[in-house]
């Protein structure tokens, strides 16, 4: 379908994962600033695909490495949180580091002039969804081809500590030459954790046709929340229809707590059961009774499609603890029966899928078979009975132990010494059990069944979530947002505050509280002192600007300069400038007029009066001569001492004025 069809995928990275899907195709015509613009001085934005509730893709080319890259650009008002930001960048991260055929690569991330974006790999081609639209349903073996490019993608993703939490055909491209891409990873947890207030009310995170009971339950997702959204997907390519249909997400969302997924037999005959197996093995309510992860899931896929071989071995569950989503009852030849509160898994044997031929039509036991279920579970309760402990003296299996606590070291001892591989997850995670850099989790969880040689992912502890807050009043900025990050603290926040008694830099209060207990998740904002703005005394008289400058607790030197424009007393000029930010106790120089500049007069006595007059209108006075008798030699002058420029000296002559020095004389 070309560069057009390409869309539907893209839309879909920009799309919030949740319960409801919007999707916005965006007008290529429509005038967009980015187009044509470069992000980070490397990406053109050559044009505009698709928008969606987070983000607006387009195609960009890569200046740098010469190649065309699917640029995805947050949407403002994301790009100005800065704790999404900062979700959707460790995200980014964490989903870049994988490398698989089957996942559509991450390749940069940046920020540039306010736009958050992500650059990825452009793939040509269309969606599962386009194929499903346009052939309705695909043959089994086709359906396993493409689920098991699909569980690759995933298992790899798992392996590194990451849940898609949104698998859908639209997250799937396809290639022209028959490759299967996952796309998306990563990114609806940033989008989850960017709305946990919302997720904490009841909002859910995932397509209502592909979610989970657990998520829709209790909220939480992990590998098997992305398994059971593969059985839904299988399911869907077999039959060409979704299992669950409402006219309401909250409708479907009811079923899939309250309805087993049906056999995809049930809807067209002829569909193997051990196809049938794998998808009702997948879509179990209760998550426990689903394969661990993708890896094992598509383990399954391959032993069936590569030979038809049965995809599980009959497993009886007989769990007397805790109820599962689904209520009491167990899918698959299980049974609650009385006493302890372990589940205790018994081999049955490789022959059957769950009793699928004995089934009624649409999937379930009917009352006929119930005298069949009591022996059943007669046979299982013996075994359990005459085989406790045949787990561990089969020899294949090992109990995940405690390690919860433990250093990586003495955990990979503990898990070695029973035949087990560590694996740490890259994603530390917050516990109240463990201490910071110990185990925190294990995947399985402690106490479960294990293979030999199986792996043990183990998650680190970044501490508890909720400490208490540091104190940092009366501390400079730079050391309290040392001691914040010490405990913790990620995003911390400065709004400067003007203050006449703290200098600046200085913290004045925090939120929350000093000795709070607060969730460093959360902001924590710090009030610091900015000072104050210098007044402006310019122009003010000394002892104005002097009393001025003293209210605000500020030292005053004065200096003088004379002026012809200033007025005597009045402040010329200030230092540091007004506005300027300041603290207490800092000095401000003020430069105060002194007048005009007094000019010291010359003695001119003796001087031929063209002389002196010369002599003195250099220096900026101005002179009148009183002759007497006509003589052309000054006998004396007027004022003496000193003058202010433009003073007017007269000079009287007289003929018995005395002569000037020789060496003062000055040819005319």
């Amino acid at each position: 379908m070309g560069y057009y069809d390409v869309t539907t995928l893209y839309a879909s990275f920009a799309c919030p994962a949740r319960i409801t899907r919007k999707l916005t195709f965006v007008d290529m015509t429509t005038a967009d600033p980015l187009v044509g613009a470069t992000l980070d001085r490397r990406y053109f934005v050559e044009s505009r695909i698709a928008g969606g509730g987070m983000a607006t893709v387009y195609i960009a080319h890569d200046q740098r490495l010469d190649r065309r890259v699917a640029l995805k650009v947050m949407h403002p008002s994301l790009a100005q949180d800065p704790q999404f930001v900062r979700r959707f960048i460790n995200e980014a991260h964490s989903v870049a580091k994988l490398s698989h055929p089957n996942v559509v690569q991450v390749f940069d991330q940046g920020t540039d002039q306010g736009h958050v974006f992500l650059a990825m790999e452009y793939v040509p081609g269309r969606t599962l969804r386009d194929l499903l639209e346009e052939r309705g349903r695909l043959a089994p073996d086709e359906a396993l081809q493409v689920m098991s490019q699909v569980l690759g993608a995933l298992g790899a993703a798992h392996r590194a500590g990451l849940v898609h939490r949104d698998i859908k055909p639209e997250n799937v491209l396809l290639t022209a030459d028959g490759r299967a891409k996952v796309a998306d990873f990563g990114l609806a947890r940033a989008v989850e954790s960017a709305h946990q207030g919302m997720t904490k009310t009841g909002t859910l995170m995932g397509t209502a046709a592909y979610i989970a009971p657990e998520q829709i339950e209790r909220g939480s997702s992990d590998t098997r929340t992305d398994v059971y959204a593969a059985g839904i997907m299988l399911y869907e390519l077999l039959t060409g229809a979704q299992p669950h249909t409402g006219e309401t997400p909250i409708a479907v969302a009811y079923q899939h707590v309250n309805q087993d997924v049906p056999r995809p037999s049930a809807a067209i005959p002829g569909i193997p059961p051990e196809i049938d197996a794998l998808v009702t093995k997948a879509t179990e309510r209760d998550p426990r009774y689903r394969p661990g992860d993708a890896g094992q899931f598509l383990s399954a896929v391959l032993r069936v499609h590569n030979g038809g071989a049965p995809a599980f071995a009959e497993t009886a569950v007989i769990d007397t603890g805790q109820p599962s989503a689904g209520g009491p009852a167990r899918r698959n030849g299980t049974a609650p029966v009385p006493g302890g509160n372990d589940t205790v898994r018994v081999e049955l044997g490789s022959g059957g899928y769950g009793g699928y031929g004995d089934d009624d039509d649409d999937g379930r036991r009917g009352p006929g078979k119930k005298k069949y279920l009591l022996v059943a579970t007669a046979a299982v309760l013996a075994l359990v009975l005459l085989g406790a402990g045949w787990w561990v003296l089969d020899g294949r299996y090992e109990t995940v132990p405690n390690i919860i606590g433990k250093d990586q070291n003495a955990a990979t001892d503990d898990l070695r010494a029973l035949g087990l591989q560590i694996e740490v997850s890259d994603d530390p995670v917050y516990s109240t059990k463990a201490d910071e850099g110990k185990i925190a989790e294990t995947s399985p969880e402690v106490g479960s069944n294990i293979l030999r040689e199986g792996t043990v992912t183990v998650s680190l502890s970044k501490g508890p979530q909720t400490v208490e807050m540091p104190s940092v009043v009366g501390d400079t900025e730079a050391n309290a947002k040392k001691a914040l990050e010490d405990a913790g603290f990620g995003d911390v926040d400065v709004e400067q505050k003007d203050s006449y008694d703290q200098p600046p830099g200085t913290v004045l209060a925090v939120d929350p509280e000093e000795g709070a207990d607060a969730d460093r998740e959360e902001t924590v904002t710090l009030t610091v002192s900015k000072g104050f703005d210098v007044p402006k005394v310019v122009g003010l008289v000394e002892d104005a600007a002097r009393a001025e400058l003293d209210d605000k607790g500020l030292e005053v030197k004065v200096e003088t300069q004379p002026s012809d424009d200033i007025p005597k007393g009045e402040v010329i000029k200030q230092s540091p400038d007004a506005g300027t930010i300041a603290g207490a106790g800092d000095t401000v120089t003020i430069t105060v007029s002194s007048g005009k500049e007094q000019i010291e007069i010359p003695d001119v006595r003796g001087m031929k009066v063209k002389q002196a007059k010369k002599k003195l209108e250099k220096l900026g006075f101005k002179v009148e001569v009183t002759r007497i008798l006509g003589a052309n030699r000054v006998d004396s002058y007027t004022p003496t001492g000193t003058a202010e420029k433009g003073t007017e000296i007269e000079l009287i002559t007289s003929p018995f004025a005395p002569r000037e020095p020789r060496g003062d004389r000055d040819d005319d």
